[in-house]
């Protein structure tokens, strides 16, 4: 009976050409949308999820300022801080600060105010900091210099070649390897001890890293750290937060704005249903005169309905399916993209079966919801009525 159905439902479709092709491109642009959209926010998840992981959960950052919800730092802000206090604490394995600058930088082609950032001695092995070539920077290095590849490039500087940091020469010993951070490969990093001297200020750092040791619980470290700070400033004018905290919070924005985007493209899946609503009306008029033969012949009301939804579900499922490969598409061009041009894999593919048959359902369930009333108001013809109509 089905195989019937579907059989009639290919047929009336077929008939009327121009006018489902029409109807199903509505359904297949909101499907597009929807699926491109939820894609995409799951391709930059798995991204972000990724980061966090090579970075290391097991990880704690302390901020100069509050947060009030959510996650930021201001990294040209800076507060003294006693690293000693927070190697005795039990569980801290290792800890490294870092203090940013905006500086005037010069070379032999280029000039203007870049990020600098100064590097306490662990703070590379905390960062989990790659070279392309060259090497990472020696504790007892004084005028050494690290560029991400980015600002290497746009320096056009190489391990060996000399650049000035507020007229200060600084040899250049490494090169990172590009790792998708845009504040890594855009940064030009030095040792703490040298910006110091260039801020003329001491024991004072925009930024900490702590690594907790393994078998330690890592929020009592971070706890601890709160508590150890607070003593030694007495006011709380800094923020503490773990990694897996920045990234729930980070995971969370990025499922509101995919929310949001979401919502704006079912609109547009909205419209396609009209769209579907408005054919089958028109195909219910044009074959009234059939439903008229099909119920003198013995067809019961719900076979008239079945026939219409199938027809409606067809329609929704066909639009749906092409809109799904296209928009599959499209996230495979935005991770083709990412990568030619971030030069590194950090952006993944963020399509799953369940996305891909969640969106087949969902667009034959649109199809045959829309097609709903019509299909109601072919059942509710009279037979008689309906071979008179011309």
């Amino acid at each position: 009976m089905i195989r019937d159905y579907l059989n009639l439902a290919v047929r009336s479709i077929l008939h009327r050409k121009k006018r489902s092709w029409l109807t199903i491109i509505g359904v297949l642009i909101g499907i597009m949308a929807v699926v491109a959209l939820i894609s995409l926010g799951q391709s930059m998840q798995r991204a972000v999820n990724k980061q966090f992981a090579e970075f290391g959960y097991n990880v704690i950052t302390v901020m100069p300022g509050t947060l009030r919800g959510g996650f930021h730092g201001d990294f040209s802000a800076a507060i003294e801080l006693d690293t000693t206090a927070l190697k005795k604490i039990a569980g801290v394995e290792q800890v490294g600060t870092l203090r940013y600058k905006s500086a005037y930088i010069q070379t032999k082609k280029l000039e203007g105010f870049l990020p600098v950032m100064g590097l306490s001695p662990g703070m590379s092995r905390i960062m989990l900091f790659e070279v392309d070539s060259g090497r990472l920077l020696q504790p007892d290095e004084p005028a050494g210099a690290l560029l991400g590849p980015a600002v290497a490039k746009d320096l056009e500087l190489q391990v060996g070649d000399t650049l000035k940091i507020e007229d200060h020469p600084f040899k250049i010993v490494g090169i990172l390897k590009k790792g998708g951070n845009p504040r890594n490969d855009e940064g030009i990093f030095i040792p703490l001890a040298a910006m110091e001297t260039l801020t003329g200020e001491e024991g004072k750092v925009s930024l900490a890293l702590v690594r907790v040791a393994r078998g330690y619980d890592v929020d009592k470290v971070a706890d601890e750290i709160k508590k150890v700070l607070t003593q030694q400033r007495g006011k709380e004018d800094f923020t503490v937060q773990t990694v897996e905290q920045i990234r729930k919070v980070v995971n969370q924005a990025i499922g509101i704005l995919q929310a949001f985007l979401g919502g704006i493209a079912g609109i547009s899946l909205l419209v396609g249903g009209i769209g579907v609503m408005n054919t089958m009306y028109t195909a219910v008029l044009e074959r009234t005169r059939e439903i008229g033969v099909l119920k003198a012949v013995g067809a019961k009301e719900s076979h008239i309905m079945w026939l219409f939804l199938i027809e409606s579900g067809f329609m929704g499922l066909v639009g749906g399916a092409i809109g799904t490969l296209l928009g599959v598409g499209m996230d495979i061009l935005a991770v083709v993209i990412a990568k030619r041009f971030i030069e590194a894999d950090v952006l993944e593919f963020g399509v799953s079966a369940g996305l891909i048959i969640g969106a087949l359902a969902f667009s034959f369930i649109v199809g045959a919801l829309s097609g709903l009333l019509p299909a109601r108001s072919a059942a509710k013809l009279k037979p008689v009525e309906a071979l008179r109509y011309e």
